[in-house]
Protein backbone atom coordinates (compact mmCIF):
# COMPACT_ATOMS: atom_id res chain seq x y z
CA UNK A 1 0.00 0.00 0.00
CA UNK A 2 2.80 2.44 0.90
CA UNK A 3 6.48 2.70 0.03
CA UNK A 4 8.35 2.54 3.35
CA UNK A 5 11.92 3.11 2.16
CA UNK A 6 11.18 6.73 1.35
CA UNK A 7 11.21 10.21 2.87
CA UNK A 8 7.89 11.78 3.86
CA UNK A 9 7.23 15.32 5.06
CA UNK A 10 6.10 15.21 8.69
CA UNK A 11 5.85 18.94 9.38
CA UNK A 12 7.07 22.41 8.58
CA UNK A 13 10.31 23.02 10.49
CA UNK A 14 8.76 25.97 12.33
CA UNK A 15 5.95 23.74 13.63
CA UNK A 16 8.26 21.53 15.68
CA UNK A 17 9.27 22.92 19.07
CA UNK A 18 10.30 21.53 22.46
CA UNK A 19 6.87 19.99 22.92
CA UNK A 20 5.26 16.76 21.76
CA UNK A 21 3.59 16.78 18.33
CA UNK A 22 1.73 13.85 16.82
CA UNK A 23 1.58 12.74 13.19
CA UNK A 24 0.26 9.73 11.29
CA UNK A 25 2.31 8.84 8.21
CA UNK A 26 1.35 5.93 5.96
CA UNK A 27 -0.63 4.36 8.78
CA UNK A 28 2.15 4.72 11.35
CA UNK A 29 1.71 6.90 14.48
CA UNK A 30 4.74 9.11 15.13
CA UNK A 31 5.57 11.51 17.96
CA UNK A 32 7.90 14.37 17.02
CA UNK A 33 9.67 16.99 19.11
CA UNK A 34 12.73 19.20 19.17
CA UNK A 35 15.37 18.58 21.83
CA UNK A 36 16.65 21.36 24.05
CA UNK A 37 19.67 21.48 21.72
CA UNK A 38 17.43 21.98 18.66
CA UNK A 39 17.56 18.51 17.06
CA UNK A 40 14.31 16.99 15.79
CA UNK A 41 13.43 13.54 17.15
CA UNK A 42 10.79 11.16 15.78
CA UNK A 43 9.68 8.04 17.66
CA UNK A 44 6.90 5.52 17.22
CA UNK A 45 3.92 6.99 19.06
CA UNK A 46 3.28 3.80 21.03
CA UNK A 47 4.59 3.13 24.51
CA UNK A 48 6.25 -0.31 24.46
CA UNK A 49 4.48 -1.10 27.76
CA UNK A 50 0.75 -0.89 26.96
CA UNK A 51 0.71 0.83 23.58
CA UNK A 52 -0.43 4.14 25.03
CA UNK A 53 0.14 7.27 22.93
CA UNK A 54 3.48 8.77 23.93
CA UNK A 55 2.32 12.07 22.44
CA UNK A 56 -0.15 12.32 25.34
CA UNK A 57 2.72 12.20 27.83
CA UNK A 58 5.18 14.95 28.72
CA UNK A 59 8.76 15.93 28.03
CA UNK A 60 11.26 15.75 30.88
CA UNK A 61 14.38 17.29 29.42
CA UNK A 62 14.74 15.43 26.13
CA UNK A 63 12.97 12.26 27.31
CA UNK A 64 9.27 11.35 27.06
CA UNK A 65 7.40 10.25 30.15
CA UNK A 66 4.38 8.17 29.11
CA UNK A 67 1.21 9.67 30.55
CA UNK A 68 -0.27 6.25 31.32
CA UNK A 69 2.19 4.52 33.69
CA UNK A 70 5.20 6.83 33.70
CA UNK A 71 7.57 4.70 31.60
CA UNK A 72 10.26 7.11 30.36
CA UNK A 73 12.05 6.84 27.02
CA UNK A 74 15.05 8.83 25.83
CA UNK A 75 15.32 10.38 22.37
CA UNK A 76 16.70 7.14 20.92
CA UNK A 77 13.54 5.34 22.06
CA UNK A 78 15.35 3.40 24.82
CA UNK A 79 13.65 3.08 28.19
CA UNK A 80 15.53 4.88 30.97
CA UNK A 81 12.99 4.57 33.80
CA UNK A 82 10.13 2.34 34.97
CA UNK A 83 8.44 3.63 38.13
CA UNK A 84 8.80 1.20 41.04
CA UNK A 85 11.15 -1.09 39.11
CA UNK A 86 14.92 -1.08 38.73
CA UNK A 87 15.26 -3.79 36.08
CA UNK A 88 14.57 -2.47 32.57
CA UNK A 89 13.91 -5.17 29.93
CA UNK A 90 16.06 -4.81 26.82
CA UNK A 91 12.92 -4.96 24.68
CA UNK A 92 11.39 -1.96 26.48
CA UNK A 93 12.02 0.56 23.70
CA UNK A 94 10.15 2.41 20.99
CA UNK A 95 11.21 2.54 17.37
CA UNK A 96 13.09 5.68 16.34
CA UNK A 97 13.03 7.14 12.83
CA UNK A 98 15.69 8.87 10.80
CA UNK A 99 14.92 12.59 10.48
CA UNK A 100 16.30 15.34 8.25
CA UNK A 101 15.35 19.03 8.13
CA UNK A 102 15.61 20.31 4.58
CA UNK A 103 13.85 22.77 2.28
CA UNK A 104 11.88 24.23 5.26
CA UNK A 105 10.34 20.85 6.05
CA UNK A 106 10.95 17.95 8.45
CA UNK A 107 11.42 14.67 6.56
CA UNK A 108 10.99 11.25 8.18
CA UNK A 109 12.27 7.96 6.74
CA UNK A 110 9.77 5.17 7.45
CA UNK A 111 11.78 2.18 6.29
CA UNK A 112 15.11 0.49 6.97
CA UNK A 113 17.31 3.11 8.69
CA UNK A 114 20.40 1.70 6.98
CA UNK A 115 18.91 2.71 3.62
CA UNK A 116 18.01 6.26 4.69
CA UNK A 117 19.98 8.18 2.06
CA UNK A 118 19.54 11.96 2.38
CA UNK A 119 20.25 12.26 -1.35
CA UNK A 120 16.82 10.68 -1.96
CA UNK A 121 15.05 13.72 -0.52
CA UNK A 122 13.42 15.50 -3.50
CA UNK A 123 15.23 18.50 -4.94
CA UNK A 124 13.08 21.33 -3.59
CA UNK A 125 15.91 23.83 -3.28
CA UNK A 126 13.70 26.74 -4.35
CA UNK A 127 12.07 26.71 -0.90
CA UNK A 128 15.33 28.07 0.53
CA UNK A 129 17.46 29.12 -2.46
CA UNK A 130 18.94 32.65 -2.38
CA UNK A 131 17.13 34.89 -4.86
CA UNK A 132 13.78 33.20 -4.27
CA UNK A 133 10.97 33.87 -1.80
CA UNK A 134 8.22 31.45 -0.85
CA UNK A 135 4.78 31.23 0.67
CA UNK A 136 2.98 28.04 1.54
CA UNK A 137 1.10 25.87 4.00
CA UNK A 138 -0.50 22.46 4.44
CA UNK A 139 -3.98 21.12 3.77
CA UNK A 140 -5.69 18.02 5.18
CA UNK A 141 -7.48 16.16 2.40
CA UNK A 142 -9.98 13.31 2.76
CA UNK A 143 -8.58 11.36 -0.16
CA UNK A 144 -5.85 8.92 -1.10
CA UNK A 145 -2.52 10.63 -1.72
CA UNK A 146 -2.22 9.26 -5.26
CA UNK A 147 -5.32 11.16 -6.34
CA UNK A 148 -3.42 14.33 -5.48
CA UNK A 149 -0.36 13.34 -7.50
CA UNK A 150 -2.66 12.38 -10.39
CA UNK A 151 -4.12 15.88 -10.22
CA UNK A 152 -0.73 17.60 -10.32
CA UNK A 153 0.57 15.48 -13.19
CA UNK A 154 -2.43 16.19 -15.42
CA UNK A 155 -2.91 19.97 -15.54
CA UNK A 156 -5.63 19.87 -18.20
CA UNK A 157 -8.05 20.19 -15.29
CA UNK A 158 -6.89 23.81 -14.85
CA UNK A 159 -9.11 24.90 -17.74
CA UNK A 160 -12.24 23.67 -15.99
CA UNK A 161 -11.50 23.76 -12.24
CA UNK A 162 -9.31 26.90 -12.03
CA UNK A 163 -10.73 29.25 -14.67
CA UNK A 164 -10.59 32.20 -12.22
CA UNK A 165 -6.87 31.85 -11.44
CA UNK A 166 -4.45 29.69 -13.45
CA UNK A 167 -6.64 28.03 -16.09
CA UNK A 168 -7.46 28.95 -19.70
CA UNK A 169 -8.14 27.26 -23.03
CA UNK A 170 -4.46 27.10 -23.99
CA UNK A 171 -3.86 24.34 -21.42
CA UNK A 172 -6.22 21.89 -23.13
CA UNK A 173 -5.37 23.02 -26.65
CA UNK A 174 -1.63 22.31 -26.24
CA UNK A 175 -0.57 18.65 -25.90
CA UNK A 176 1.92 17.78 -23.16
CA UNK A 177 5.09 15.73 -23.70
CA UNK A 178 5.53 13.01 -21.05
CA UNK A 179 8.68 11.00 -20.36
CA UNK A 180 9.82 8.52 -17.72
CA UNK A 181 13.40 9.01 -16.56
CA UNK A 182 14.47 6.29 -14.11
CA UNK A 183 12.07 6.58 -11.18
CA UNK A 184 10.88 10.03 -12.21
CA UNK A 185 8.14 11.30 -14.51
CA UNK A 186 8.58 14.53 -16.47
CA UNK A 187 5.70 16.35 -18.17
CA UNK A 188 6.28 19.43 -20.31
CA UNK A 189 3.80 21.76 -21.98
CA UNK A 190 4.76 24.99 -23.80
CA UNK A 191 1.89 27.24 -24.90
CA UNK A 192 2.93 29.87 -27.45
CA UNK A 193 1.46 33.34 -27.89
CA UNK A 194 -1.47 32.77 -25.59
CA UNK A 195 -3.60 34.96 -23.38
CA UNK A 196 -2.29 34.83 -19.78
CA UNK A 197 -4.56 33.19 -17.20
CA UNK A 198 -6.21 35.60 -14.72
CA UNK A 199 -3.66 35.21 -11.89
CA UNK A 200 -0.68 35.68 -14.23
CA UNK A 201 -2.23 38.89 -15.62
CA UNK A 202 -2.93 40.19 -12.12
CA UNK A 203 0.57 39.40 -10.81
CA UNK A 204 2.37 40.96 -13.78
CA UNK A 205 -0.12 43.79 -14.36
CA UNK A 206 -0.61 43.09 -18.06
CA UNK A 207 -2.95 41.10 -20.28
CA UNK A 208 -0.48 40.97 -23.18
CA UNK A 209 0.09 37.57 -24.84
CA UNK A 210 2.68 35.26 -23.29
CA UNK A 211 4.58 32.09 -24.02
CA UNK A 212 3.61 29.90 -21.08
CA UNK A 213 5.63 26.94 -19.78
CA UNK A 214 4.63 24.10 -17.46
CA UNK A 215 7.54 21.79 -16.63
CA UNK A 216 6.57 19.07 -14.12
CA UNK A 217 8.93 16.74 -12.27
CA UNK A 218 7.56 13.83 -10.21
CA UNK A 219 9.74 12.09 -7.62
CA UNK A 220 8.59 9.18 -5.49
CA UNK A 221 6.57 8.61 -3.50
CA UNK A 222 4.44 11.77 -3.90
CA UNK A 223 6.60 14.81 -4.64
CA UNK A 224 6.01 17.18 -7.54
CA UNK A 225 7.77 20.39 -8.58
CA UNK A 226 6.11 22.48 -11.29
CA UNK A 227 8.28 25.08 -13.01
CA UNK A 228 5.70 27.63 -14.20
CA UNK A 229 6.84 30.42 -16.51
CA UNK A 230 5.19 33.21 -18.45
CA UNK A 231 7.41 35.09 -20.92
CA UNK A 232 6.31 37.99 -23.12
CA UNK A 233 5.29 36.29 -26.39
CA UNK A 234 8.34 35.66 -28.56
CA UNK A 235 10.84 36.54 -25.82
CA UNK A 236 12.56 34.95 -22.84
CA UNK A 237 13.36 38.26 -21.20
CA UNK A 238 13.37 37.45 -17.47
CA UNK A 239 12.95 41.12 -16.52
CA UNK A 240 9.41 40.95 -17.89
CA UNK A 241 8.74 37.30 -17.07
CA UNK A 242 6.78 35.53 -14.40
CA UNK A 243 8.47 32.44 -13.03
CA UNK A 244 7.62 30.46 -9.95
CA UNK A 245 7.84 26.89 -8.71
CA UNK A 246 4.84 25.10 -7.29
CA UNK A 247 6.42 22.70 -4.79
CA UNK A 248 4.18 19.87 -3.60
CA UNK A 249 4.73 16.97 -1.22
CA UNK A 250 1.79 14.78 -0.29
CA UNK A 251 2.07 12.69 2.88
CA UNK A 252 -0.38 9.80 3.19
CA UNK A 253 -2.00 9.63 6.62
CA UNK A 254 -3.73 6.38 5.71
CA UNK A 255 -5.25 5.00 2.51
CA UNK A 256 -8.13 7.50 2.56
CA UNK A 257 -6.60 10.70 4.01
CA UNK A 258 -3.57 12.83 3.23
CA UNK A 259 -1.74 15.96 4.29
CA UNK A 260 -0.76 18.18 1.38
CA UNK A 261 2.35 20.36 1.93
CA UNK A 262 2.80 23.12 -0.64
CA UNK A 263 4.77 26.23 -1.48
CA UNK A 264 4.85 28.77 -4.27
CA UNK A 265 8.35 30.18 -4.57
CA UNK A 266 9.21 32.98 -7.01
CA UNK A 267 12.31 34.79 -8.29
CA UNK A 268 10.82 38.25 -8.90
CA UNK A 269 9.52 41.11 -6.72
CA UNK A 270 11.10 39.40 -3.72
CA UNK A 271 10.32 42.17 -1.23
CA UNK A 272 6.72 42.79 -2.32
CA UNK A 273 4.76 41.46 0.68
CA UNK A 274 1.43 42.48 -0.81
CA UNK A 275 2.22 40.36 -3.86
CA UNK A 276 3.18 37.42 -1.63
CA UNK A 277 -0.17 37.70 0.14
CA UNK A 278 -2.03 37.90 -3.17
CA UNK A 279 -0.27 34.79 -4.50
CA UNK A 280 -0.83 32.89 -1.24
CA UNK A 281 -4.53 33.71 -1.13
CA UNK A 282 -5.05 32.93 -4.83
CA UNK A 283 -3.11 29.66 -4.88
CA UNK A 284 -4.70 28.43 -1.65
CA UNK A 285 -8.13 29.10 -3.15
CA UNK A 286 -7.00 27.22 -6.27
CA UNK A 287 -5.87 24.21 -4.25
CA UNK A 288 -9.11 24.20 -2.27
CA UNK A 289 -10.96 23.93 -5.60
CA UNK A 290 -8.90 20.79 -6.20
CA UNK A 291 -9.77 19.45 -2.75
CA UNK A 292 -13.51 19.71 -3.47
CA UNK A 293 -13.10 17.71 -6.69
CA UNK A 294 -10.71 15.11 -5.25
CA UNK A 295 -12.63 14.44 -2.03
CA UNK A 296 -15.78 13.87 -4.10
CA UNK A 297 -13.77 11.59 -6.40
CA UNK A 298 -12.51 9.57 -3.40
CA UNK A 299 -16.03 9.05 -2.06
CA UNK A 300 -17.29 7.87 -5.43
CA UNK A 301 -14.39 5.48 -5.84
CA UNK A 302 -15.14 3.98 -2.42
CA UNK A 303 -18.81 3.45 -3.32
CA UNK A 304 -18.32 2.28 -6.90
CA UNK A 305 -18.54 -1.36 -7.94
CA UNK A 306 -15.12 -2.99 -7.26
CA UNK A 307 -14.98 -4.60 -10.72
CA UNK A 308 -15.65 -1.38 -12.58
CA UNK A 309 -12.57 0.07 -14.30
CA UNK A 310 -11.76 3.65 -15.23
CA UNK A 311 -11.52 4.62 -18.90
CA UNK A 312 -8.17 6.23 -19.66
CA UNK A 313 -7.37 9.18 -21.94
CA UNK A 314 -4.13 10.58 -23.38
CA UNK A 315 -3.75 13.20 -20.64
CA UNK A 316 -3.39 10.40 -18.07
CA UNK A 317 0.13 9.55 -19.28
CA UNK A 318 2.00 11.32 -16.46
CA UNK A 319 -0.24 10.01 -13.69
CA UNK A 320 -0.11 6.46 -15.03
CA UNK A 321 3.67 6.63 -15.31
CA UNK A 322 3.98 7.72 -11.68
CA UNK A 323 1.62 5.01 -10.45
CA UNK A 324 3.51 2.30 -12.33
CA UNK A 325 6.83 3.43 -10.86
CA UNK A 326 5.42 3.48 -7.34
CA UNK A 327 3.70 0.11 -7.73
CA UNK A 328 6.95 -1.43 -8.94
CA UNK A 329 8.97 0.01 -6.04
CA UNK A 330 6.42 -1.17 -3.47
CA UNK A 331 6.43 -4.64 -5.06
CA UNK A 332 10.23 -4.79 -5.08
CA UNK A 333 10.36 -3.62 -1.46
CA UNK A 334 7.89 -6.34 -0.42
CA UNK A 335 9.88 -9.03 -2.25
CA UNK A 336 13.13 -7.88 -0.61
CA UNK A 337 11.49 -7.87 2.81
CA UNK A 338 10.08 -11.36 2.24
CA UNK A 339 13.47 -12.67 1.11
CA UNK A 340 15.23 -11.27 4.17
CA UNK A 341 12.81 -13.02 6.54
Amino acid sequence: MFLKNAWYVAAWSHEIEHTLAQRWIAGEPIVIYRTEGGRVVALEDRCPHRRAALSLGRLIGDSIECGYHGVTLDCSGACVKIPGQELIPKTMKARSYRVVEKWQWVWVWLGDPDQADEALIPDFRWNSEPGWTYTGGSIDVKANYQLLTDNLLDLTHETYVHAKTIGNQAVIETPAITSVVGNEVHVKRIMSNTKPPPLFAKVRGTDSPIDRWQVIRYQTPANIAIDARGYPAGSEDMSQALRWFSINSITPIDDKTSRYYWTITRCFALDDQALTELIHKSILATFMEDVVVIEAQQLRMQTDHPDKHEVGIAADAGALGARRILERLIREEALASSAST
